[in-house]
């Protein structure tokens, strides 16, 4: 793929973000592209979705590529907003597989002091002096009011896991992140004691942390893959793309009542 040059001022797009290309594939599929390539070493495609301008990109892995990839393509296509999509294991044991999340807030699970009753959760200091850093991001009000109505008329196709078909629900949530792909299940106690979260997956937080640092809008949708669990892997392998098409779905059709809008 080419090198995406530097965007030229014209309308903001929206960008779409993900951490595998299994959470990104729909959108693109449906997509006009007018451009692909790597921007900053991340792959990228330009194009319309619905009419509406659109960046989608691929972060990989883990909160640090997440957070560079978003703080560099915040500054090089200046977007009017930023959605990230994907799959996340699940804390909350009344979801299944495919279920969407629209996150309130996300969560850094593991920012704080580990002591032997858990994580006592803490801020941390900022990059000036008297500043702190919180671990918990909300979502953009607006795109937050807008995807929880767009929801309402939202029919998700069926899936299939296992022996048992049936329909997704759409929920609002929170979701929390850290590099851990797979945790103990005294960990998963905790936070699901001391959080609430509903899923867990390694990135959304860090890109709240960076769209609240650069004030751009920000919402996360994600979809349910295995059980959080120490070790994921078979399960996440089985699971994870039926999760991350149903995450993308839903993000697409949030961005054509997000397009009829403009």
């Amino acid at each position: 793929m080419g090198k995406i040059t530097k965007s030229r001022k014209r309308i903001q797009p929206t960008l779409i973000l993900g951490a595998m290309p299994s959470e990104t594939v729909p959108i693109e599929a449906l997509m006009k592209i007018t451009q692909s390539g790597l921007s900053d070493g991340f792959p990228c495609h330009q194009g319309r979705l619905h009419g509406h301008r659109v960046v989608v990109g691929t972060t990989g892995v883990g909160i640090t590529n997440s957070a560079m990839c978003a703080a560099l393509f915040i500054a090089r296509f200046q977007p009017r907003e930023l959605i990230f999509t994907g799959s996340g294991a699940r804390i909350n044991q009344e979801l299944r597989t495919g279920d969407v999340i629209i996150a309130k807030k996300s969560i850094h699970h593991c920012a704080g002091n580990l002591t032997d009753e858990g994580v006592i959760y803490r801020k941390v200091r900022g990059p000036t002096k008297g500043t702190m850093t919180h671990y918990s991001f909300t979502a953009d009000p607006g795109l937050l009011k807008l995807a929880k109505k767009v929801a309402k008329t939202y029919t998700p196709g069926e899936v299939t896991v296992g022996d048992e078909t049936y329909q997704p629900k759409v929920l609002a949530g929170s979701v929390c992140s850290s590099d851990l792909f797979g945790v103990t299940s005294e960990r998963i106690e905790d936070i699901r004691e001391k959080l609430g979260c509903d899923l867990m997956e390694m990135e959304s937080s860090a890109v709240g942390q960076v769209c609240h640092h650069l004030n751009v809008p920000h919402l996360v949708i994600r979809s349910g893959s295995n059980s959080a669990q120490p070790d994921p892997g078979v399960h996440y392998r089985r699971l994870g793309q039926i999760a991350a098409r149903q995450a993308a779905l839903f993000t697409i059709h949030l961005m054509k009542t997000l397009a009829e809008t403009r």
